[in-house]
């Protein structure tokens, strides 16, 4: 039998200290994991920030070029088969896309026209770094095919920002609205089919008026609770638009445009909504060009149509309250 001699020094560790140095690094671990993902969170929160702040600052070179905000969607059919072009393509030559809005033909062609060359297919689909929040977990490519009629199977890049559409539900125009029975709270945003929105027009003021909103990847069917990431309908916004139609909100005005009929992160009709990802706070631009925090929990009055909370007046351009904290 070996033994240890008097004064001999032992190496190693005994199986008893070995577990107690790998429970302190455990410990040790559990207690810089939340640093660690709460700092990697704040990171991607700067730039979704910094993405909305730039296309903020785009859409205001929009106006001082064209003396109007871009359209929600230039509407050139009343298929609701058909694709149109939106704000995102719009506003290319002022987030350094010039390039892209050159070769996509923006300036002359309706999408729906342009998509029967397989190279300007190609070319939607290349995915913007700038139209995505870095918190959202989004393919490149959207599955919902955005114009049927074009032999099918388009599939454009995602965004995960959203424009204005106004406090309640989404209408092409006022006439589709009031035809819907709906003359309250609707196409009353910033942004609409073929809308001019001039910074004049914001009676509210641009500080109290929301521009651009968030919009996570995975959202649910109607009326059931926003799971992120589950076994939900998936929904893009689109950059470059997607079908139209008068007056119903699942086509392509859904896709590039949010309102206020729900609640950020709410149940009811979460895909014509605001979403985010952020914990307890939306990013916004306000017509200002600044980005706020928006709370998940803002005061919001789903049950009716009338503008009677702090979000819907938000939203709404010229409600003559304008909106001070929030």
């Amino acid at each position: 039998m070996i033994t240890q001699r008097r004064g001999e020094t032992r190496l190693g560790f005994t199986l008893v200290e070995l577990l107690v140095v790998i429970a302190i690094i455990g410990i040790l671990v559990g207690l810089l994991l939340p640093a660690v993902q709460a700092a990697r969170e704040a990171a991607r929160r700067m730039q979704c920030s910094n993405n909305l702040k730039q296309l903020g600052l785009a859409a205001h070179n929009y106006h001082d070029t064209y003396q109007c905000l871009p359209s929600g969607m230039i509407n050139h059919y009343t298929s609701a088969d058909h694709a149109n072009l939106a704000w995102g393509a719009l506003i290319l030559p002022f987030i350094e896309q010039q390039s892209l809005h050159d070769r996509l033909g923006v300036s002359q062609q309706p999408l729906a026209v342009a998509l029967e060359d397989p190279t300007i297919v190609e070319l939607t689909r290349q995915p913007l770094s700038a139209f995505l929040c870095p918190s959202v977990p989004a393919p490149e490519i959207s599955d919902r095919d955005v114009d049927k009629i074009s032999g099918g199977n388009i599939y454009m890049n995602v965004s995960t920002y959203v424009g204005n559409g106004g406090s309640w539900r989404l209408y092409s125009t006022k006439a589709a609205a009031a035809s819907a029975g709906r003359n309250v709270g609707c196409v009353n945003g910033v942004f609409s089919a073929n809308s001019r929105t001039k910074f004049r027009d914001i009676l509210d003021g641009t500080s109290s008026t929301l521009m651009f909103g968030e919009r996570i990847w995975k959202l649910p069917q109607v009326s059931t609770a926003l799971v992120v990431n589950g076994t939900t309908h998936p929904h893009a916004a689109l950059v470059f638009g997607g079908a139209q139609s008068a007056s119903n909100t699942y086509y392509g005005m859904a896709d590039v445009l949010a309102v206020g009929e729900t609640v950020i992160n709410g149940t009811g009709y979460p895909r014509n909504s605001f979403s985010s990802q952020h914990p307890g706070t939306m990013l916004a631009t306000l017509c200002d060009g600044s980005v706020r925090g928006i709370s998940h929990t803002i005061e919001h009055l789903p049950s009716t149509s009338a503008i009677d909370s702090t979000f819907e007046e938000l939203l709404d351009i010229a409600d003559g309250r304008p909106v001070g904290e929030f």
